[in-house]
């Protein structure tokens, strides 16, 4: 009975608390590698050779702090694991802490992927149609800056969980709602890419490809976590 009026006074035991903190601090190094993304697309577009150098630069600098905030990301997600293992979290919900740790850390990584090949062929530019491209980068930036609302939303999420349950509700809302849009924003840039087949060549239109199903992982990641975060309050009787 004590145990059960404390989490009705205040839903999360310490160690719920600290785990929602690890997943707030790898939500926070997300978000900032997402706004990394936003300027290496906004600084990968073609132009002149004396612009595509400093454009390369610039991307040179977000591309290796992305790839720190990943390490970084990793370090908190392993002394999660261990926070598991001692068993500071409750046995019914442990694989759901575990899997919206996962989620998260699995957002850095997608950005990280992706930034490397926006890298990679900034270094060694493949043979594509200027306009499609442009097109392509424009839209890119909208769905990444898409899963960048989803995670402010998330992490508000995180921050109010076991507070306010109609707030978190109509958070992890948003955040599907965010996500839907995602799915027309990406339907629409495949449907240009089979369009626009004949101006590309295979290397070009398989990189179009998996950059845009990359970006929009992200934000499927992020539904899922906030899912995964309502899930727990209920299970704690948020």
């Amino acid at each position: 009975m004590n145990d059960l009026f404390r989490r009705v006074k205040g839903f999360f035991v310490p160690g719920e608390k600290d785990a929602f903190l690890r997943i707030q601090e790898l939500a926070g190094l997300g978000e900032e590698s997402l706004e990394l993304l936003v300027e290496i697309l906004s600084s990968s577009g073609n132009g002149t050779s004396s612009s595509s150098h400093n454009g390369l630069h610039d991307i040179e600098i977000c591309t290796e702090r992305i790839n720190i905030l990943e390490k970084m990301g990793d370090t908190i997600t392993q002394s999660f694991e261990e926070m598991l293992g001692r068993g500071s979290i409750t046995a019914s919900i442990e694989y759901d802490f575990g899997r919206l740790a996962d989620n998260v850390d699995s957002i850095l990584d997608r950005a990280h992927a992706l930034s490397r090949q926006l890298r990679r062929v900034t270094r060694r530019p493949l043979r594509e149609a200027k306009e499609f491209d442009t097109a392509n980068r424009k839209e890119m930036i909208h769905l990444v800056q898409i899963g960048l609302t989803q995670l402010r939303a998330f992490r508000k999420l995180l921050t109010i969980a076991g507070t306010d349950r109609n707030q978190a509700i109509d958070l992890a809302r948003e955040i599907e709602q965010l996500e839907e849009e995602g799915d027309d924003v990406k339907d629409a840039m495949l449907d240009e890419l089979y369009g626009s087949w004949e101006k590309l060549d295979y290397a070009s239109f398989h990189n179009y490809l998996e950059t845009t199903i990359e970006a929009d992982d992200i934000l499927d990641l992020c539904e899922d976590a906030s899912d995964l975060v309502i899930t727990v309050m209920k299970a704690l009787g948020a």
